[in-house]
Protein backbone atom coordinates (compact mmCIF):
# COMPACT_ATOMS: atom_id res chain seq x y z
CA UNK A 1 0.00 0.00 0.00
CA UNK A 2 2.83 1.91 0.72
CA UNK A 3 5.04 1.62 -2.25
CA UNK A 4 1.41 2.37 -4.82
CA UNK A 5 1.10 5.47 -2.23
CA UNK A 6 4.69 6.52 -3.05
CA UNK A 7 4.31 5.87 -6.65
CA UNK A 8 1.37 7.42 -7.06
CA UNK A 9 2.63 10.52 -5.61
CA UNK A 10 6.03 10.01 -7.70
CA UNK A 11 3.89 9.92 -10.66
CA UNK A 12 1.58 13.04 -9.60
CA UNK A 13 4.85 15.02 -8.99
CA UNK A 14 6.01 14.57 -12.21
CA UNK A 15 2.26 15.00 -13.98
CA UNK A 16 2.36 18.47 -11.85
CA UNK A 17 5.86 19.37 -13.16
CA UNK A 18 5.19 18.45 -16.47
CA UNK A 19 2.16 20.68 -16.39
CA UNK A 20 3.82 23.64 -14.75
CA UNK A 21 6.66 23.43 -17.25
CA UNK A 22 3.89 23.39 -20.13
CA UNK A 23 2.54 26.70 -18.53
CA UNK A 24 5.88 27.96 -18.29
CA UNK A 25 6.08 27.65 -21.98
CA UNK A 26 2.38 28.99 -22.79
CA UNK A 27 3.46 32.33 -21.13
CA UNK A 28 6.75 32.80 -23.12
CA UNK A 29 5.21 31.67 -26.12
CA UNK A 30 2.49 34.04 -25.83
CA UNK A 31 4.65 36.83 -24.41
CA UNK A 32 6.51 36.30 -27.41
CA UNK A 33 4.02 36.80 -29.90
CA UNK A 34 2.55 40.21 -27.90
CA UNK A 35 6.19 41.35 -28.15
CA UNK A 36 6.26 40.70 -32.15
CA UNK A 37 2.82 42.21 -32.40
CA UNK A 38 3.82 45.50 -30.66
CA UNK A 39 6.87 45.51 -33.30
CA UNK A 40 4.88 45.51 -36.25
CA UNK A 41 2.60 47.96 -35.32
CA UNK A 42 5.42 50.51 -34.51
CA UNK A 43 7.08 49.61 -38.22
CA UNK A 44 3.70 49.92 -39.83
CA UNK A 45 3.89 53.65 -38.20
CA UNK A 46 7.11 54.81 -38.34
CA UNK A 47 7.68 53.14 -42.09
CA UNK A 48 4.90 55.91 -43.24
CA UNK A 49 7.45 58.14 -42.51
CA UNK A 50 10.13 56.44 -44.16
CA UNK A 51 11.66 54.95 -40.98
CA UNK A 52 12.79 51.08 -40.25
CA UNK A 53 13.57 51.82 -36.90
CA UNK A 54 11.22 49.11 -35.29
CA UNK A 55 13.39 46.42 -37.74
CA UNK A 56 16.19 46.86 -34.81
CA UNK A 57 13.45 46.23 -32.08
CA UNK A 58 12.96 50.21 -31.72
CA UNK A 59 9.95 51.31 -31.00
CA UNK A 60 10.67 55.15 -31.48
CA UNK A 61 9.56 57.09 -34.48
CA UNK A 62 8.84 60.41 -33.29
CA UNK A 63 8.40 62.27 -36.16
CA UNK A 64 6.94 59.84 -38.29
CA UNK A 65 4.13 59.91 -34.98
CA UNK A 66 3.97 63.93 -34.79
CA UNK A 67 3.37 63.69 -38.78
CA UNK A 68 0.46 61.05 -38.36
CA UNK A 69 -1.00 62.91 -35.36
CA UNK A 70 -0.90 66.35 -36.04
CA UNK A 71 -4.17 67.88 -35.77
CA UNK A 72 -5.14 70.49 -38.51
CA UNK A 73 -6.40 74.23 -36.67
CA UNK A 74 -10.24 74.27 -35.86
CA UNK A 75 -11.97 77.29 -33.99
CA UNK A 76 -14.40 79.88 -35.17
CA UNK A 77 -13.52 82.71 -37.64
CA UNK A 78 -15.10 86.54 -38.26
CA UNK A 79 -14.38 87.51 -41.49
CA UNK A 80 -14.68 91.49 -42.28
CA UNK A 81 -15.30 92.15 -46.11
CA UNK A 82 -17.82 93.97 -48.78
CA UNK A 83 -20.08 91.82 -51.33
CA UNK A 84 -17.88 91.76 -53.70
CA UNK A 85 -15.29 90.14 -51.50
CA UNK A 86 -17.91 87.66 -49.97
CA UNK A 87 -18.77 86.57 -53.20
CA UNK A 88 -15.65 86.12 -54.31
CA UNK A 89 -14.60 83.98 -51.37
CA UNK A 90 -17.92 81.86 -51.43
CA UNK A 91 -16.39 80.40 -54.33
CA UNK A 92 -14.06 78.42 -52.29
CA UNK A 93 -15.46 77.85 -49.20
CA UNK A 94 -17.03 73.98 -49.84
CA UNK A 95 -13.44 73.32 -50.74
CA UNK A 96 -12.30 74.73 -47.48
CA UNK A 97 -14.36 73.26 -45.39
CA UNK A 98 -13.82 70.17 -46.99
CA UNK A 99 -10.00 70.19 -46.02
CA UNK A 100 -11.22 72.26 -42.96
CA UNK A 101 -14.56 70.66 -41.28
CA UNK A 102 -13.53 71.80 -37.69
CA UNK A 103 -13.23 76.05 -38.55
CA UNK A 104 -16.74 77.70 -38.39
CA UNK A 105 -16.04 80.84 -40.68
CA UNK A 106 -18.99 84.06 -40.54
CA UNK A 107 -18.13 86.43 -43.41
CA UNK A 108 -19.88 89.67 -42.31
CA UNK A 109 -20.63 92.35 -44.97
CA UNK A 110 -20.20 96.07 -44.58
CA UNK A 111 -19.07 99.16 -47.12
CA UNK A 112 -15.80 100.06 -47.30
CA UNK A 113 -16.67 103.08 -45.26
CA UNK A 114 -18.15 100.96 -42.17
CA UNK A 115 -15.38 98.19 -42.41
CA UNK A 116 -12.43 100.97 -42.53
CA UNK A 117 -14.04 102.61 -39.42
CA UNK A 118 -14.92 100.00 -37.12
CA UNK A 119 -11.66 98.57 -37.89
CA UNK A 120 -9.71 101.74 -36.80
CA UNK A 121 -12.14 101.83 -33.63
CA UNK A 122 -10.66 98.20 -32.92
CA UNK A 123 -6.78 99.18 -33.32
CA UNK A 124 -7.65 101.98 -31.16
CA UNK A 125 -9.03 100.28 -28.23
CA UNK A 126 -6.26 97.55 -28.19
CA UNK A 127 -8.17 95.27 -30.27
CA UNK A 128 -11.67 94.95 -29.03
CA UNK A 129 -14.29 93.93 -31.08
CA UNK A 130 -11.76 93.25 -34.20
CA UNK A 131 -12.61 90.28 -36.32
CA UNK A 132 -10.00 87.70 -37.33
CA UNK A 133 -9.71 88.50 -40.94
CA UNK A 134 -9.88 91.90 -42.78
CA UNK A 135 -9.97 92.57 -45.89
CA UNK A 136 -7.74 95.97 -46.78
CA UNK A 137 -7.81 97.97 -50.07
CA UNK A 138 -4.07 98.47 -51.34
CA UNK A 139 -4.42 102.40 -51.39
CA UNK A 140 -5.47 101.96 -47.41
CA UNK A 141 -3.17 99.57 -46.10
CA UNK A 142 -0.04 101.86 -45.31
CA UNK A 143 -2.27 103.27 -43.08
CA UNK A 144 -3.45 100.22 -41.06
CA UNK A 145 0.09 98.73 -40.87
CA UNK A 146 1.27 102.44 -39.48
CA UNK A 147 -1.11 101.86 -36.59
CA UNK A 148 -0.10 98.13 -35.21
CA UNK A 149 -2.54 95.76 -34.22
CA UNK A 150 -2.11 93.50 -37.32
CA UNK A 151 -0.53 89.99 -37.42
CA UNK A 152 3.06 89.71 -38.30
CA UNK A 153 2.73 87.52 -41.72
CA UNK A 154 6.92 87.69 -42.38
CA UNK A 155 7.99 84.19 -42.19
CA UNK A 156 4.25 82.64 -43.18
CA UNK A 157 4.67 85.00 -46.05
CA UNK A 158 7.83 84.08 -47.18
CA UNK A 159 7.40 81.69 -49.68
CA UNK A 160 5.16 83.93 -51.43
CA UNK A 161 7.24 86.82 -51.84
CA UNK A 162 8.69 86.65 -55.77
CA UNK A 163 5.55 84.69 -56.93
CA UNK A 164 2.90 87.80 -55.84
CA UNK A 165 3.16 90.99 -57.86
CA UNK A 166 5.71 92.83 -56.42
CA UNK A 167 4.25 96.12 -55.87
CA UNK A 168 1.53 94.35 -53.34
CA UNK A 169 4.36 94.06 -50.67
CA UNK A 170 5.26 97.97 -50.72
CA UNK A 171 2.38 99.12 -48.34
CA UNK A 172 1.98 95.33 -46.96
CA UNK A 173 5.46 95.88 -44.72
CA UNK A 174 6.49 97.99 -42.24
CA UNK A 175 10.48 98.38 -40.75
CA UNK A 176 10.93 94.92 -42.59
CA UNK A 177 8.10 92.54 -41.24
CA UNK A 178 4.75 92.21 -43.45
CA UNK A 179 1.68 92.32 -42.25
CA UNK A 180 -1.05 91.08 -44.66
CA UNK A 181 -1.58 88.95 -47.57
CA UNK A 182 -2.02 90.30 -51.25
CA UNK A 183 -5.25 88.70 -52.70
CA UNK A 184 -6.13 90.85 -56.42
CA UNK A 185 -4.55 93.27 -58.14
CA UNK A 186 -6.38 96.07 -60.25
CA UNK A 187 -4.34 96.63 -63.61
CA UNK A 188 -6.14 99.34 -65.64
CA UNK A 189 -6.72 99.49 -69.63
CA UNK A 190 -8.82 101.34 -71.21
CA UNK A 191 -12.08 100.19 -72.05
CA UNK A 192 -14.06 101.75 -74.97
CA UNK A 193 -16.96 101.26 -77.24
CA UNK A 194 -16.80 99.68 -80.45
CA UNK A 195 -20.20 101.45 -81.98
CA UNK A 196 -19.35 104.94 -80.60
CA UNK A 197 -15.68 104.80 -82.41
CA UNK A 198 -17.36 103.50 -85.76
CA UNK A 199 -20.23 105.83 -85.77
CA UNK A 200 -17.62 108.57 -85.47
CA UNK A 201 -15.73 106.93 -88.84
CA UNK A 202 -12.85 105.66 -86.61
CA UNK A 203 -11.75 101.88 -86.51
CA UNK A 204 -13.13 100.07 -84.09
CA UNK A 205 -9.75 97.26 -84.30
CA UNK A 206 -7.75 97.26 -80.83
CA UNK A 207 -4.84 96.90 -82.80
CA UNK A 208 -5.65 100.57 -84.52
CA UNK A 209 -7.35 101.92 -82.00
CA UNK A 210 -4.12 101.58 -80.02
CA UNK A 211 -2.66 103.56 -82.52
CA UNK A 212 -5.30 106.21 -82.16
CA UNK A 213 -5.15 106.89 -78.97
CA UNK A 214 -1.09 106.15 -78.54
CA UNK A 215 -0.02 109.27 -76.96
CA UNK A 216 -2.84 111.12 -73.97
CA UNK A 217 -2.56 114.20 -76.57
CA UNK A 218 -3.78 111.24 -78.96
CA UNK A 219 -6.48 111.06 -76.76
CA UNK A 220 -7.19 114.59 -76.69
CA UNK A 221 -7.81 115.19 -80.26
CA UNK A 222 -9.72 112.03 -80.86
CA UNK A 223 -11.85 113.38 -77.76
CA UNK A 224 -13.16 116.08 -79.99
CA UNK A 225 -13.49 114.22 -83.15
CA UNK A 226 -15.79 111.69 -81.21
CA UNK A 227 -17.86 114.49 -79.83
CA UNK A 228 -18.50 116.52 -82.90
CA UNK A 229 -19.00 113.49 -84.94
CA UNK A 230 -21.15 111.68 -82.46
CA UNK A 231 -22.21 114.41 -79.63
CA UNK A 232 -20.92 111.35 -76.90
CA UNK A 233 -18.93 112.30 -74.21
CA UNK A 234 -14.96 110.50 -73.84
CA UNK A 235 -14.85 109.98 -70.19
CA UNK A 236 -17.53 110.88 -67.71
CA UNK A 237 -15.45 113.43 -64.93
CA UNK A 238 -17.65 114.80 -62.06
CA UNK A 239 -17.26 119.02 -61.76
CA UNK A 240 -19.31 119.31 -58.56
CA UNK A 241 -17.97 115.16 -56.63
CA UNK A 242 -14.68 113.99 -57.88
CA UNK A 243 -13.01 111.28 -56.07
CA UNK A 244 -9.69 112.04 -58.06
CA UNK A 245 -9.29 108.43 -59.16
CA UNK A 246 -8.95 108.96 -62.92
CA UNK A 247 -6.56 111.26 -62.20
CA UNK A 248 -4.53 108.64 -59.76
CA UNK A 249 -5.00 106.31 -62.55
CA UNK A 250 -3.12 108.94 -64.98
CA UNK A 251 -0.62 109.64 -62.88
CA UNK A 252 0.30 106.38 -61.47
CA UNK A 253 1.13 105.42 -65.06
CA UNK A 254 3.98 108.14 -64.67
CA UNK A 255 5.40 105.90 -62.35
CA UNK A 256 4.82 108.53 -59.53
CA UNK A 257 2.42 109.72 -57.36
CA UNK A 258 1.55 112.17 -53.89
CA UNK A 259 4.43 111.36 -52.23
CA UNK A 260 8.24 110.59 -53.12
CA UNK A 261 10.28 107.23 -52.18
CA UNK A 262 11.20 109.24 -48.83
CA UNK A 263 7.55 109.81 -48.32
CA UNK A 264 7.41 113.49 -48.84
CA UNK A 265 4.59 115.07 -50.39
CA UNK A 266 5.24 115.67 -54.26
CA UNK A 267 1.84 117.17 -55.18
CA UNK A 268 3.36 119.81 -57.49
CA UNK A 269 5.94 117.54 -59.12
CA UNK A 270 5.79 118.47 -63.04
CA UNK A 271 4.42 114.70 -63.61
CA UNK A 272 1.11 116.02 -61.43
CA UNK A 273 0.63 118.91 -63.40
CA UNK A 274 1.21 117.41 -66.50
CA UNK A 275 -1.47 115.09 -65.67
CA UNK A 276 -3.88 117.55 -64.02
CA UNK A 277 -3.60 119.66 -67.01
CA UNK A 278 -4.57 117.23 -69.35
CA UNK A 279 -7.42 116.04 -67.62
CA UNK A 280 -8.57 119.89 -66.68
CA UNK A 281 -9.15 120.56 -70.76
CA UNK A 282 -11.05 117.42 -71.16
CA UNK A 283 -13.60 118.77 -68.54
CA UNK A 284 -12.93 122.44 -69.64
CA UNK A 285 -13.32 121.73 -73.32
CA UNK A 286 -16.53 119.97 -72.54
CA UNK A 287 -15.41 116.70 -73.71
CA UNK A 288 -16.24 114.84 -70.22
CA UNK A 289 -20.06 113.80 -69.21
CA UNK A 290 -20.55 115.48 -66.15
CA UNK A 291 -21.78 112.24 -63.91
CA UNK A 292 -20.33 111.12 -61.07
CA UNK A 293 -18.92 107.35 -60.48
CA UNK A 294 -21.11 104.82 -58.74
CA UNK A 295 -24.53 106.63 -58.85
CA UNK A 296 -27.63 106.15 -61.35
CA UNK A 297 -26.68 108.83 -63.82
CA UNK A 298 -23.49 107.24 -64.55
CA UNK A 299 -24.55 103.76 -64.77
CA UNK A 300 -27.37 104.98 -67.21
CA UNK A 301 -24.46 107.03 -69.68
CA UNK A 302 -21.95 103.85 -69.70
CA UNK A 303 -25.59 102.04 -70.61
CA UNK A 304 -26.76 104.41 -72.72
CA UNK A 305 -23.84 104.81 -74.90
CA UNK A 306 -23.37 108.39 -73.83
CA UNK A 307 -19.73 107.49 -72.99
CA UNK A 308 -16.82 106.23 -75.24
CA UNK A 309 -13.97 105.50 -72.66
CA UNK A 310 -13.54 104.19 -68.99
CA UNK A 311 -10.47 104.28 -67.49
CA UNK A 312 -11.09 101.04 -65.48
CA UNK A 313 -9.49 98.44 -63.72
CA UNK A 314 -9.72 94.93 -64.66
CA UNK A 315 -13.03 94.15 -62.31
CA UNK A 316 -14.69 97.21 -64.64
CA UNK A 317 -15.50 94.02 -67.16
CA UNK A 318 -17.22 92.09 -64.82
CA UNK A 319 -19.17 95.05 -63.55
CA UNK A 320 -20.62 96.13 -66.51
CA UNK A 321 -21.41 92.76 -67.88
CA UNK A 322 -23.17 91.73 -64.51
CA UNK A 323 -25.10 95.19 -63.72
CA UNK A 324 -23.83 98.30 -64.72
CA UNK A 325 -24.70 97.51 -68.64
CA UNK A 326 -25.04 93.96 -69.37
CA UNK A 327 -26.60 95.05 -72.53
CA UNK A 328 -23.74 96.39 -74.16
CA UNK A 329 -21.64 92.65 -74.75
CA UNK A 330 -20.28 92.81 -77.19
CA UNK A 331 -19.53 96.09 -77.55
CA UNK A 332 -16.52 96.76 -75.47
CA UNK A 333 -12.76 96.27 -76.05
CA UNK A 334 -9.82 96.91 -74.10
CA UNK A 335 -5.94 98.32 -74.92
CA UNK A 336 -3.83 99.80 -72.86
CA UNK A 337 -3.81 103.10 -71.55
CA UNK A 338 -2.06 105.63 -73.93
CA UNK A 339 1.30 106.89 -72.63
CA UNK A 340 2.99 110.23 -71.57
CA UNK A 341 6.04 109.55 -73.81
CA UNK A 342 6.89 107.65 -76.69
CA UNK A 343 8.07 104.53 -75.52
CA UNK A 344 6.32 104.95 -71.83
CA UNK A 345 4.70 102.76 -69.93
CA UNK A 346 1.39 102.01 -69.66
CA UNK A 347 0.69 100.60 -66.63
CA UNK A 348 -1.31 101.79 -63.97
CA UNK A 349 -3.33 100.61 -61.19
CA UNK A 350 -6.48 101.27 -59.37
CA UNK A 351 -7.54 99.50 -55.98
CA UNK A 352 -6.80 95.40 -55.63
CA UNK A 353 -7.13 94.23 -52.19
CA UNK A 354 -5.38 92.46 -49.20
CA UNK A 355 -6.06 90.22 -46.47
CA UNK A 356 -4.96 90.84 -43.24
CA UNK A 357 -5.33 88.83 -39.46
CA UNK A 358 -6.04 91.29 -36.36
CA UNK A 359 -3.35 89.88 -34.04
CA UNK A 360 -5.29 89.74 -30.50
CA UNK A 361 -7.38 86.93 -32.64
CA UNK A 362 -7.79 83.86 -31.13
CA UNK A 363 -7.71 81.57 -33.86
CA UNK A 364 -4.42 82.53 -35.48
CA UNK A 365 -3.76 79.37 -37.10
CA UNK A 366 -6.97 78.71 -38.04
CA UNK A 367 -7.08 82.12 -39.28
CA UNK A 368 -3.63 81.80 -41.50
CA UNK A 369 -5.10 78.25 -42.90
CA UNK A 370 -7.77 80.11 -44.23
CA UNK A 371 -5.99 82.96 -46.00
CA UNK A 372 -3.09 80.88 -47.22
CA UNK A 373 -5.91 78.72 -48.57
CA UNK A 374 -8.20 81.69 -50.30
CA UNK A 375 -4.79 83.20 -51.23
CA UNK A 376 -1.95 81.42 -52.12
CA UNK A 377 -3.23 78.39 -53.58
CA UNK A 378 -3.51 78.89 -57.65
CA UNK A 379 -6.90 76.82 -58.09
CA UNK A 380 -8.61 78.95 -55.13
CA UNK A 381 -7.40 82.21 -57.17
CA UNK A 382 -8.12 80.87 -60.70
CA UNK A 383 -11.89 80.09 -59.13
CA UNK A 384 -12.27 83.63 -57.74
CA UNK A 385 -11.38 85.00 -60.59
CA UNK A 386 -13.70 82.90 -63.16
CA UNK A 387 -16.95 83.14 -60.98
CA UNK A 388 -16.19 87.18 -59.27
CA UNK A 389 -13.58 88.09 -61.63
CA UNK A 390 -11.04 89.00 -58.90
CA UNK A 391 -7.72 89.06 -60.83
CA UNK A 392 -5.11 87.21 -58.98
CA UNK A 393 -1.85 89.06 -57.72
CA UNK A 394 -0.68 85.08 -57.36
CA UNK A 395 1.55 85.36 -60.80
CA UNK A 396 1.40 81.56 -61.44
CA UNK A 397 -1.81 81.57 -62.20
CA UNK A 398 -0.98 83.65 -65.28
CA UNK A 399 0.14 80.38 -67.37
CA UNK A 400 -3.71 78.74 -67.08
CA UNK A 401 -5.81 78.45 -70.33
CA UNK A 402 -7.90 80.76 -68.69
CA UNK A 403 -6.26 83.92 -69.84
CA UNK A 404 -5.53 82.61 -73.42
CA UNK A 405 -9.41 82.17 -74.02
CA UNK A 406 -11.82 84.61 -76.11
CA UNK A 407 -13.99 86.44 -73.82
CA UNK A 408 -17.56 87.21 -74.98
CA UNK A 409 -18.39 90.63 -73.45
CA UNK A 410 -15.31 91.83 -74.91
CA UNK A 411 -16.58 90.60 -78.60
CA UNK A 412 -14.26 87.65 -78.48
CA UNK A 413 -10.90 89.51 -77.62
CA UNK A 414 -8.78 87.97 -75.85
CA UNK A 415 -8.91 90.37 -73.09
CA UNK A 416 -7.15 88.93 -70.35
CA UNK A 417 -3.66 88.69 -71.79
CA UNK A 418 -4.27 92.82 -72.24
CA UNK A 419 -3.82 92.49 -67.99
CA UNK A 420 -1.65 90.25 -67.75
CA UNK A 421 0.69 92.44 -69.78
CA UNK A 422 -0.11 95.52 -67.91
CA UNK A 423 0.23 93.93 -64.00
CA UNK A 424 3.75 93.12 -64.96
CA UNK A 425 5.05 96.41 -65.60
CA UNK A 426 3.28 97.96 -62.94
CA UNK A 427 5.94 100.17 -60.49
CA UNK A 428 6.33 99.59 -57.04
CA UNK A 429 4.76 102.62 -55.86
CA UNK A 430 3.56 103.32 -52.41
CA UNK A 431 0.18 104.93 -51.33
CA UNK A 432 1.50 105.50 -47.84
CA UNK A 433 -0.01 105.64 -44.64
CA UNK A 434 -1.44 109.50 -45.47
CA UNK A 435 -3.27 108.84 -48.47
CA UNK A 436 -6.06 109.63 -47.66
CA UNK A 437 -5.07 112.80 -46.74
CA UNK A 438 -3.09 113.80 -49.82
CA UNK A 439 -6.49 112.16 -51.94
CA UNK A 440 -8.41 114.78 -50.10
CA UNK A 441 -6.06 117.98 -50.68
CA UNK A 442 -5.77 116.71 -54.59
CA UNK A 443 -10.23 117.21 -54.82
CA UNK A 444 -9.89 120.31 -53.48
CA UNK A 445 -7.57 121.44 -55.66
CA UNK A 446 -9.40 120.05 -59.11
CA UNK A 447 -12.62 122.04 -57.61
CA UNK A 448 -10.12 125.41 -57.33
CA UNK A 449 -9.17 124.62 -61.04
CA UNK A 450 -12.81 123.69 -62.34
CA UNK A 451 -15.05 125.49 -60.68
CA UNK A 452 -12.69 128.98 -59.72
CA UNK A 453 -10.54 129.34 -62.35
CA UNK A 454 -7.64 128.35 -60.60
CA UNK A 455 -4.16 127.64 -62.69
CA UNK A 456 -3.11 123.84 -62.56
CA UNK A 457 0.35 125.10 -60.43
CA UNK A 458 -1.56 127.41 -57.75
CA UNK A 459 -3.77 124.23 -56.99
CA UNK A 460 -1.59 121.66 -56.78
CA UNK A 461 0.90 123.95 -55.25
CA UNK A 462 -1.51 125.27 -52.40
CA UNK A 463 -2.53 121.19 -51.94
CA UNK A 464 1.30 120.00 -51.49
CA UNK A 465 1.99 122.67 -48.82
CA UNK A 466 -1.56 121.96 -47.05
CA UNK A 467 -0.59 117.80 -47.00
CA UNK A 468 2.84 118.69 -45.90
CA UNK A 469 1.33 121.11 -43.23
CA UNK A 470 -1.01 118.51 -41.39
CA UNK A 471 2.01 115.83 -41.78
CA UNK A 472 4.43 117.67 -39.44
Amino acid sequence: MRKESIRRSGMLMVCLFCMLMVCLFCMLWFSGCKNQSTEAYVFDLSNSAGSVDSAQGSNSSEDGSKANTEQKPSGKLVVWTWDAGEKALAVNMEAFQTEYPDIEVEVQIMSTTDLYKNMLLGLSADGEGLPDIATIETSYLAQFVSIGGLMDLTEKTASYRDKMNSYKWKDAGKEGRIYAMPWDSGPVALYYRTDIFEKAGLSSEPEEVSKLLATWDDYLDIAKIIKEKTGCYMLAESKYSNEGRDYEKMLLETGSFYFDEMGNPQLNSPDAVRVMTCLTDLVNEGLTDNTTEWTQSWYDSIANGTIATILGAVWMGGYLDDWIAPNTSGLWRVIPLPVWDAGGSTASIDGGSNLVISDTSTEKEAAWAYVEFMLGRESSQLAMYREADIFPALETTYTDAYFDDEVEFYGNQKAREVFVGIVSDISSVSYTEHYSLANEALREAFAKIILKGESVEQALTEANERVKAEME
